[in-house]
């Protein structure tokens, strides 16, 4: 795909999805069924190879009840034809721990659809990686939560910063030597293990063309939900003006041109979230903390799980399967939850913000 091609595909998913977005809440919502999915998840699997001190998907035992290849492979072709070139991300767990990862990959970039990886980088395979590279898809992104030891302990592997580093070093050597345009974003949590090493982050990935995206520390995935979490957590800030001060520094950085992808605003909320965690939470765990008012997420969320289940809402029931139906099909019968019985209802305290305020 030339980058021409890539420009105009870019300008025509941006006309599409701003358009999903003025639907959720123009004329008091009145036009909100005609949404279509503005943020679409894959996860090929549900295992990691990981052991992060915030994340309990590690634990997962037992065989997965997969899609087959096939049947991945044609939700990739369904949600082009469906969506156009649509912003699909390939996630996990650990995505390069499903064996047809790539091939997947190679595939949603051949459609025209702008695929993103998420991965935590820990690969001894380098040829694998240079595959990836090859396939030149719009982002490749990793978990990267601080430099040497201190990612090492937060994924609770040692070593493992080094190996993800290599990862790194093979994107970029790949990028440059071909010429390519897949663009490579570290993601960094926010939590009590990292908060004298967030500017190290920055300063890593604007050495090198990358950027860096920082998000706060949440309740640990794959556990029940848990409203009182950040009370017993070590992952939570005993000080909380501790993180507030480090969110700070970042926001100098971004001032001073580094490639921090957060916007500003997006980093004074979570300074507010890190202050009233009650308050925030909700709002932070659907992303939505930023937005002038909060909407419901089956108005733009398409997650389809390791076993094909498909999810509008992570706090709400599995709404089809892909192995007996499209993407489209399960969206255009998916409950309207918007209308009534949205997980917010009952998910937000008294008192709660419904997104950022003026």
């Amino acid at each position: 795909m030339s980058r021409l091609t890539k420009r105009i595909r870019w300008f025509q998913k941006r006309i599409q999805d701003g358009l999903s977005y003025r639907f959720r809440t123009f004329a008091g919502g009145r036009f909100a069924s005609l949404c279509r999915p503005t943020s679409i998840a894959i996860l090929l699997t549900e295992r990691c190879n990981a052991r992060c001190v915030h994340c309990n998907i590690w634990q997962n035992r037992g065989p997965e009840d997969s899609p087959s290849p096939e049947q991945w492979s044609s939700v990739f072709i369904n949600l082009r034809r469906w969506l156009g070139p649509a912003q699909v991300c390939v996630t996990g767990g650990e995505a390069l721990l499903y064996p047809y990862a790539v091939d997947l990959i190679e595939q949603g970039v051949r459609l025209g659809l702008f695929v993103e990886l998420l991965t935590n980088g820990f690969c001894s395979d380098q040829k694998t990686i240079e595959r990836l590279a090859l396939a030149d898809p719009w982002r490749i992104t990793l978990s990267l939560d601080g430099l040497g030891t201190v990612h090492d302990r937060i994924r609770g592997r040692d070593g493992f910063f080094t190996r993800t580093e290599e990862t790194i070093r093979t994107l970029l050597r790949i990028r440059r030597e071909k010429q390519l345009a897949y663009s490579i974003r570290l993601k960094t949590v926010v939590m009590s293990h990292n908060l004298e090493a967030l500017e190290d982050v920055a300063r890593f990935a604007n050495r090198d063309g990358m950027d860096v995206l920082y998000q706060p520390i949440e309740q640990n995935y794959s556990t029940a939900e848990d409203p009182g979490w950040y009370r017993h957590s070590d992952n939570w800030p005993a000080d909380p003006e501790r993180a507030v001060t480090a969110v700070d520094r970042l926001i100098r950085l971004k001032h001073e041109g580094l490639a921090i992808a957060n916007t500003v605003e997006n980093l004074d909320v979570m300074k507010a979230y890190f202050r009233d965690p009650a308050a925030w939470r909700v709002a932070t765990q659907a992303h939505t903390a930023h937005e002038k008012k909060a909407t419901c997420a089956a108005l733009g969320l398409l997650q389809i799980q390791a076993n094909g289940d498909v999810r509008t809402c992570c706090f709400m029931p599995p709404v089809g399967n892909i192995k007996t139906q499209t993407p489209r099909a399960i969206w255009k019968t998916r409950p309207k939850w918007w209308i009534s019985g949205c997980c917010m209802e009952r998910r937000m305290t008294h008192g709660e913000p419904h997104g950022a305020s003026d």
